[in-house]
């Protein structure tokens, strides 16, 4: 049997300062003020480092970046955020090595708690050393980050951090403007004068023109809270998400029931499929560069302001032609056959990959792995978010009603 050694920082991964994942967790974890502050303390761990005084420094990181905080919110930033930046930071080269030993061991300069969740489930390592020596089952084979959370879209180096904490006022600013064009203007007007603020839509396909009595089903993949409104926008009519609006004209409907942020599609739910025989599938996608705007943390009211707080926020929207008839529930195909099929189009059209995983799959792996309480407690805070966002959605009510 063979086994190896191997460093995390500057071997597995190819930055060997883990500063930035530092800032990540300040962020997350705590806020903008220990964000910065983390930040301001960069300079100094840096002298210390060159004066050969490199552990003061990172021991000094570690607690500004967590002192105060519980454990548990440590954990949630090291399964739902991290993962997903490590692995865009992985040295494919040291991983195929890494990855051929049978018995695989981890030595890193970071707190075990930070890195474990990550080491373990997509390095499939036996063993991690950190502050402690920690034993787990051996995994055969490494998986890719499906979900992950937290706002912030690129690691926050420190020069990413400095830019970041510069544009915040502005990005306020410019995103007050932008939410108060769509408010306020004709819903013509909106994508003519949203260029001129940064924002772009790029549509792609032909849409359906619109129709008297029953409409068509826009059947869409969920990537933010956005997508009704901009599907409206490029549309230029108001398009509702609730079904018994189907009788009166069009319905949007995003059967994942989530957002997943990675090129993954998320199980559809089979509901859509027996609501009407007119469906047409959407492919949405969306590019940020600073901020996401999506988070299973934190108030969801707050997701358009992030969105719109991005320097160039651009949405992609792709019509598909409208199933055949032969592939609807009016030609015996069953509401999970119908389902499955609109999946595959879309996550071909997207390059994107099906998954099994549904909603229920996405909050237990941000949430925690313990079971049906975990779950439980976490629809119960999702339930007060929603009904937090609902006041800010009356917002583009213009849009979406």
């Amino acid at each position: 049997m063979e086994s190896i050694v191997s460093e995390l920082e500057g071997t597995l991964v190819k930055d060997s300062d883990p500063f930035s994942y530092y800032m990540l967790v300040a962020f997350e974890a705590s806020g903008i003020i220990r964000f910065a502050l983390l930040l301001m303390l960069w300079p100094v761990t840096r002298l210390l480092d060159a004066c050969g005084m490199g552990d003061c420094g990172l021991k000094l990181t570690i607690f500004v970046a967590t002192a105060g905080l519980r454990v548990s919110e440590i954990e949630s930033v090291a399964r739902a955020v991290l993962p997903k930046f490590y692995m865009d930071d992985i040295d494919m080269e040291a991983w195929r090595v890494f990855s051929s030993c049978d018995k695989r061991v981890v030595v890193t300069k970071t707190p075990r708690v930070m890195v474990e969740r990550f080491v373990k489930e997509h390095l499939r390592a036996d063993e991690v050393i950190g502050s402690e020596l920690v034993h787990d089952r051996q995994l055969v084979r490494p998986l890719p980050v499906i979900f992950h959370d937290g706002r912030l879209v690129k690691r926050p180096t420190p020069s990413t951090a400095i830019l970041i904490l510069l544009w915040i006022p502005f990005g306020i600013t410019l995103a007050i403007i932008r939410i108060a064009i769509g408010v306020m203007l004709p819903m013509w007007a909106v994508p003519k004068l949203s260029r001129l603020f940064g924002g772009k839509v790029i549509v792609k396909g032909k849409p359906p023109p619109p129709t008297s009595g029953s409409g068509v089903l826009f059947v869409c993949t969920h990537r933010t809270l956005m997508d009704p409104v901009v599907l409206s926008s490029v549309l230029q009519r108001k398009i509702p998400a609730i079904k018994s609006e189907l009788s009166n004209g069009d319905l949007v409907v995003c059967p994942e029931g989530t957002t997943c942020r990675e090129p993954f599609l998320l199980r559809f739910s089979a509901l859509f499929a027996e609501l009407t025989d007119r469906i047409v599938p959407v492919a949405m996608n969306y590019r940020v560069g600073f901020f996401h705007a999506t988070t299973a943390r934190g108030w969801k009211g707050l997701d358009p302001i992030f969105f719109f707080m991005n320097p160039r926020p651009v949405y992609e929207v792709t019509f598909l032609n409208q199933l055949p008839h032969e592939a609807t529930c009016s030609s015996g195909k069953s509401p999970h056959d119908v389902a499955n099929y609109v999946q595959r189009i879309l996550a071909a059209t997207l390059g994107f990959e099906c998954t099994n995983f549904t909603r229920k799959d996405k909050y237990r792996v941000l949430a925690g792995n313990d079971g049906i309480v975990s779950y439980t407690s976490s629809v119960g805070r999702i339930k007060k978010l929603v009904t937090g966002f609902k006041k800010v959605v009356s917002t583009f009510k213009p849009f979406i009603q």
